[in-house]
């Protein structure tokens, strides 16, 4: 190559053609002798007329390339490979410019493999490592036991008696283990989902455990003997299903769908409570209720939360599917199976745009917001009076238009037709937890700032407040009320209930830095609030079998004495609905017991992981696809066949002996199965 054709070629490929050809050049010491003179040779000649044009562009700065660039010499067709080091050309000045490719491009000198680190062995010794792997599969053995075998089969030809006795010790006792232990297709399902893997990652994890662990290629969803006792003749599926939305999403706007919000989603999706039999014995019951890997989705929209979108998804979908499979049921090998819905994983927001009661303070209730805090119409309590079949009903015998208009006392704060054509149960037993601590932390701020008069956004209150839980901080380390990444609070179900549950009165827990910045005379109100409030959530969202008369008693009771105590606080609508409603909430809808099975709490949980797989585990080169992927997902983390694999421990409550706390002892007596808790 002369020259000029060195200058013509080094313009028309920059600066990256001359380092490539370097890095194919680096191989030479894998060539016989007399080859590497020569092309050593047609590299020096190279290397001056690039010094030429060096010269003539006055060119002072080289970008620093690897040498692992794609070798394609003519002759260098065996597929060498090179060395990981990097010729260093970055900021050389034109005076240096010259020296810099003054290197000796001989043979280098290796060394031996003892002086090798294990990365380096790896290295040099990969293709022979996949070789060794390749046939240990083939024979049905372990790379490191065939290993082994080898080692014997070399020390019996130099007669190395020595070496030969200990590989037989080694392959006599077996402590490689069996080769390519094949695991099922829903334990590599649950490896896949647990470890948040995506396919790529899944197929290299898949060849690194070649010769030890064989994962399978594809998902094969296959029943479960063990789900179902298979003598068992299902006929009863109880189901809980809800719609709650999200905001704060990662916005990811594809050009192909310029004008959709991704900001904002809404997801559709239900759980599975029990199966029962003929004589409506339990064949199976959910063991995570409120667990986000038991909400099966249905359907997943990029829409907000109003009442013009809930309108559309259910007139559009969820009415028709829901009323289809109550009526008809669900057909299994056995037979039509008859289903229950229960319509309870909703927020409070969602709650009212469904009931369509969006003006009144409860959904259960036509209690006006003045009467909730009447202590003769406490006393008397407040029936379960309001359903959507009667709003129905309304609404079809009288005019629309002239209902709406009057007053919101007379047309019991509906403001429109109810959405849902089944029931609804808007009990929320975490939003229940949620705002009445919001509730509970208000009143413990007005008490601190001295302030008797219901007012949160003034500025001594909302000091106040700062002022607990900045102390709850501090001592605790429980954040409180802080705005977090995903437009809501730190407040959530797992710091509330450890704000509101006492295991020992003792300890120096939540309650005792609050009595601390109280006035005195206020302590005996707050100490049984708390202990009562607490016992109320915990019974509440429980799974076991209530006293709902005692419960009633209790809850009438506290209700009372904060309306004597502190006559001048507001009643939050939820505060009410739990003190004025749960006993009755618990023996009409979930035949006694704790409405842990109809929480909305997975539901809210599967927000997260939108998000999360939105951003890890989602394509984002077209809307549809993105969606798709979190939706399968979405499916696939729910599989009730992965469900089994999850370890989970259900809590038991403290036995009588082991009772520390006046809110444990209060708890104990509002449950009625202390010994048949296993078989509920």
């Amino acid at each position: 190559m002369n020259n000029e054709d060195a200058y013509t070629f080094l313009t028309a490929q920059k600066n990256k053609t001359i380092t490539s050809l370097a890095s194919s050049f680096i191989v030479l010491n894998n060539l016989e002798e007399t080859e590497h003179d020569t092309v050593r040779r047609k590299f020096s000649t190279l290397r001056e007329d690039r010094r030429e044009y060096l010269k003539r562009a006055d060119i002072t700065t080289w970008n620093a390339i690897p040498f692992h660039t794609p070798l394609k010499h003519p002759r260098l067709s065996t597929g060498y490979q090179c060395s990981d080091e990097v010729m260093v050309i970055g900021s050389v000045s034109s005076s240096q410019s010259t020296s810099v490719f003054e290197e000796d491009f001989s043979k280098p000198t290796r060394k031996p493999l003892r002086e090798l680190s294990t990365k380096g062995l790896r290295s040099r010794l990969s293709s022979l490592l996949t070789h060794l792997e390749k046939v240990a599969v083939q024979e049905n053995v372990s790379s490191q036991e065939l290993s082994c075998y080898l080692m014997m089969l070399c020390s019996q030809t130099e007669c190395d008696f020595t070496t030969t006795k200990f590989c037989k010790e080694i392959i006599a006792k077996g402590s490689f283990g069996p080769v390519c232990n094949k695991l099922t297709y829903d334990k590599a399902a649950f490896l896949m989902d647990s470890l948040e893997i995506g396919k790529k990652k899944y197929i290299d994890l898949r060849r690194l455990l070649l010769s030890d662990v064989q994962l399978p290629v594809n998902r094969i969803l296959t029943a479960s003997a063990n789900a179902i006792p298979s003598a068992s003749n299902p006929k009863r599926i109880r189901i809980s299903d809800g719609l709650d939305g999200s905001g704060s999403h990662r916005v990811y706007q594809q050009a192909t769908h310029p004008n959709i919000s991704t900001k904002s989603f809404i997801l559709f999706g239900f759980k599975v409570i029990s199966i029962s039999d003929t004589d409506n014995k339990l064949i199976w019951k959910n063991p995570l209720p409120n667990s986000p890997f038991s909400i099966r989705p249905v359907a997943i929209l990029a829409l907000q939360e109003n009442e013009d979108n809930i309108r559309y998804l259910m007139d559009t979908l969820i009415n028709k599917e829901s009323t289809e499979i109550t009526e008809k049921g669900l057909e299994l090998t056995s037979g039509f199976c008859e289903v229950e819905i229960q319509r309870s994983q909703l927020g409070g927001k969602m709650a009212k745009i469904i009931s369509g009661a969006g003006g009144a303070c409860c959904q259960f209730c036509t209690a006006t917001f003045k009467q909730i805090h009447d202590p003769d119409i406490v006393k008397d309590g407040f029936p379960i009076n309001r359903s959507i079949t009667d709003l129905k009903v309304l609404f079809d015998e009288v005019n629309e238009e002239e209902f709406l208009s009057l007053s919101s006392d007379n047309r019991f704060n509906v403001t429109h037709r109810p959405i849902s054509d089944l029931e609804i149960i808007p009990s929320s037993p975490l939003h229940a937890y949620l705002r009445c601590f919001g509730w509970f932390l208000h009143l413990i701020s007005h008490l601190h700032a001295g302030v008797f008069k219901w007012s949160p956004t003034s500025k001594r209150v909302s000091d106040a407040k700062t002022f607990v839980t900045s102390l709850i901080k501090d001592n605790l380390n429980i954040i409180i009320d802080i705005p977090s990444t995903q437009g809501d609070t730190t407040t959530t179900g797992n710091v509330v209930r450890r704000c509101l549950i006492r295991k020992d009165d003792n300890d120096q827990d939540f309650l005792y830095w609050v009595l601390t910045v109280i006035p005195s005379e206020f302590k005996s109100h707050i100490i049984e609030i708390h202990t009562c409030l607490g016992a109320i959530l915990r019974v509440y969202n429980s799974s076991r079998r209530v006293d709902t008369e005692e419960l009633a008693l209790v809850c009438s009771n506290i209700y009372q004495s904060i309306l004597c105590a502190f006559p001048w606080a507001n009643v939050s609508p939820t505060l009410h609905k739990l003190l004025a409603h749960a006993p009755e909430i618990i023996s009409t809808f979930n035949d006694g017991h704790g409405l842990e099975n109809l929480s909305e709490e997975g539901l809210e949980a599967s927000n997260k992981y939108i998000r999360r797989y939105r951003d890890r585990l989602a394509r984002k080169f077209s809307f549809e696809e993105n969606l798709k992927d979190v939706f399968v997902r979405l499916i696939s983390h729910s599989d009730p066949m992965l469900l089994m694999n999850r370890k989970f421990s259900i809590p038991r409550p403290p036995s009588s002996q082991g009772l520390r706390s006046s809110q444990d002892i209060l708890v104990n007596t509002l449950i009625r199965d202390h010994e048949d808790h296993n078989d509920d």
